[in-house]
């Protein structure tokens, strides 16, 4: 739907009628630190849930579903291993954000061994030298998520489902007149647990458990600082007679009776817990937090604070009042005595609406059609100029600030922007201040906008820049020092170059107008800023027409290299296109499949690439698909003068494979997910190999077979 407001007949009241439709907001937190509370205990916290929350229940029992699948925790700085077996001083790490904050990742190196997750195991490799390379040892367990290495410490992260009935009440029983000792159906509970599994491998080839931590909940970010593990879990709070609780287990054995469970005494549609565990992988220390409040989406982390993020969204209907007194009465005068009579009746909203439709649209229905349209584009002329304001207000990302240090997890906060996050790459902490870039509206219903705002240590808006490319959305952020990079994408790909200096008011210094766009944006220097994204062709007047909107088609994969040196008039000084249309990487959604190094001048992306077969379709438009005709990783070189340059390719497919790409065989064991170096040799990661290459020439060295079961449903078999 459109966000224009238009009249029935000829009058406001048609965004009205619409308006009343739509959802009802739900209340949040003004005031922050003052309004957390902190439940006593389980009756004051199951009191809670039952006299505010709206959450469907069956006959007293909650009705439980499978959570989302969760995927548990971190990474860390490595660490020089204690092993005797000589390593390499040079090697890759994890590409994260923050430095000193290192993030979950399916593969971790230390310079000697490589340490992989391969369907339901967790391999170490001795990888270097690579000419040996070999699988040492193998620790078997389902659902595995994420790994890190830290010394000798091996952390495995992964999840548990398990089913429960809920116990029936011996006088519901009763009342059933059926037999106590006879099975019957009724309501259960699913619940989805995360592990953390430490394992000492101070000799590799036999890692031994030595701590076994489960946290309830759905896992959906984590971070490691030094030797902490701070893992974040989702879990939904369901009301009924048994409200469970959340959880820390440590070998079986809970942290605590009642854990510690903050929250906003306000009511809402439903809740939902935010864990947040705290682990030294080192020693045996354990803590952990509880925090009521809608499910987490998008994290940030710095060294010291953790900030979650979730999203609200208001209805039109809180703004009624403000429509009526800036657009309606101004458009229909005669008619204000009536109205406000009307809206001190007691009667609901939705009600006075429709008693304030009624004498309205009578008066409609005498006018000609010349007068309606007068009226029409006055009511419409108002409704612009308050239309971009309404929208900020409904589209909110509330923030809530989490300050961490060693076991210690303490709430600092909680503020709101406008709008809706793109990624963790849109936020950022600097100096004090919490930096953040958003999008409000819809690109494709024509109202969107995108915004910088700045925030104090106490998440309080200190400055704001508002309006930025209108009508387009944010397709990549990132912030650096002072400087904010933001590429925003309908038809061509801003470049925006943003002075952040002054917190209190941001400012643009300089733009770059080029076709398509980057889905991710990663420092070469200070000056130079690598960009990797889609290509683009802009639609024709005749394709723009037929939906009402300008915008482009996007091809195939573009890497991109900024000068913003001069930050008014920031230049793409090199570019490298892969591909057509369909063509497709890994990189593009998830940072750590991008490896860069600037002193080996490498570039180093998953590529699945469509071309266009140019004999069996001689005349391809701007929408036309490419075959599939490789799969693997694209090796590239990069510098200030030259720019990027295809060093080579590297493929896990065999030859039977490759024979059937053309037959839209999808090698899922064979994608390249990841890659590292471990001085100068590159190591490829996919489901079903690690393979190591010559950095100098490419030159493959040695293989590791990985012991991934690959499933080839009935269009993909071999």
């Amino acid at each position: 739907m459109r966000t224009e407001f238009y009249v029935i007949g000829a009058i406001l009241i048609v965004g009205l009628v619409v308006l009343a439709a739509l959802p009802k907001s739900t209340p949040v937190p003004t005031s922050q630190t003052d309004s957390l509370k902190k439940f006593a205990s389980y009756d004051e916290l199951k009191s809670f849930i039952q006299t505010n929350s709206e959450t469907q229940s069956y006959d007293g029992y909650a009705m439980g579903g499978a959570m989302r699948e969760t995927a548990l925790m971190t990474t860390a700085a490595p660490m020089a291993d204690k092993s005797s077996a000589a390593s390499a001083n040079d090697y890759s790490t994890t590409n994260i954000q923050v430095a000193g904050v290192d993030e979950a990742d399916i593969v971790k190196n230390d310079g000697k061994y490589i340490y992989a997750v391969s369907g339901n195991a967790v391999i170490i490799v001795d990888a270097y030298p690579a000419e040996n390379a070999k699988i040492i040892s193998q620790i078997n367990l389902s659902s595995v998520s994420n790994i890190f290495i830290n010394g000798d410490r091996l952390i495995v992260f992964g999840n548990e489902y398990k089913d429960y009935a809920y116990p029936m009440a011996a006088e519901k029983i009763a009342a059933t007149s059926i037999a106590a000792d006879i099975m019957m159906p009724r309501p259960y509970y699913n619940t989805q647990s995360s592990f953390i599994r430490i394992y000492d491998v101070s000799d590799r080839a036999n890692p031994v458990l030595v701590r076994n931590v489960t946290a309830s909940g759905s896992y959906f970010d984590s971070r490691m600082i030094g030797d902490y593990v701070y893992a974040m879990t989702n879990e939904y709070v369901y009301n009924g007679d048994v409200i469970p609780l959340p959880y820390v287990m440590e070998n079986g054995i809970a942290l605590r009776e009642f854990p510690d469970i903050y929250y906003f005494p306000i009511p809402d549609s439903s809740y939902n817990y935010v864990n947040i565990v705290a682990v030294n992988v080192q020693t045996d220390e354990t803590a952990t937090k509880t925090f009521m409040m809608p499910s987490s989406q998008i994290t940030y982390v710095s060294q010291n604070n953790i900030y979650l993020t979730y999203q609200k969204w208001s209805s039109y209907a809180d703004f009624y009042d403000r429509i009526i007194d800036e657009v309606l009465i101004p458009t229909l005068p005669q008619f204000k005595q009536k109205i406000d009579e009307i809206r001190n009746y007691n009667i609901s909203a939705a009600s006075k609406f429709s008693e304030i439709q009624a004498p309205l649209q009578n008066y409609v229905a005498g006018l000609t059609q010349d007068q309606r349209n007068i009226l029409e584009k006055s009511a419409q002329e108002k409704m612009t100029v308050i239309q971009q304001d309404i929208e900020r207000e409904r589209q909110k990302t509330y923030i809530s600030k989490i300050a961490v240090s060693g076991s210690q997890i303490d709430y600092k906060g909680q503020g709101y922007v406008a709008g809706n996050l793109l990624n963790q790459f849109s936020m950022d902490e600097h100096n004090g201040y919490f930096r953040v870039a958003t999008t409000v509206g819809e690109v494709w219903n024509g109202n969107s906008n995108n915004n910088v705002y700045v925030l104090d240590s106490e998440l309080k808006q200190t400055g704001k820049l508002e309006d930025l490319a209108p009508g387009e959305k944010i397709y990549s952020a990132r912030f650096m020092g002072d400087r904010l990079y933001l590429v925003t994408f309908k038809k061509v790909d801003p470049l925006f170059v943003i002075d952040l200096s002054n917190p209190i008011d941001p400012k643009v210094l300089g733009k770059l107008k080029i076709p398509g766009y980057s889905d991710y944006l990663h420092p070469y220097d200070e000056t130079h800023i690598i960009g990797i994204g889609k290509e683009a062709v802009e639609a024709s007047e005749e394709e723009a027409g037929q939906r009402n909107l300008n915008f482009a088609w996007y091809q195939g994969i573009k890497l991109s290299l900024f000068d913003v040196s001069d930050v008014e008039n920031p230049k793409e000084i090199s570019k490298f296109n892969i591909g057509d249309r369909g063509t497709d990487s890994e990189a593009l959604y998830e940072h750590k499949a991008f490896l860069f190094d600037k002193n080996k001048g490498i570039v180093v992306i998953p590529i699945s690439l469509r071309e266009i077969n140019k004999e069996t379709n001689p005349n391809p438009g701007p929408t036309t698909y490419g075959d599939q005709t490789f799969e693997g990783a694209y090796v590239l070189s990069l510098d200030l003068a030259n720019g990027f340059k295809l060093k080579g390719r590297i493929t896990h497919l065999n030859n039977t494979e490759i024979a059937k790409m053309g037959d839209y065989w999808y090698a899922s064991g064979s994608q390249i997910r990841r890659s590292l170096y471990i001085g100068d040799t590159l190591y490829t990661l996919s489901n079903k190999m690690i393979k190591a290459n010559s950095l100098t020439d490419l030159a493959e060295i040695s293989t590791v077979a990985l012991p991934f079961e690959q499933y080839n449903g009935p269009y993909y078999a071999l």
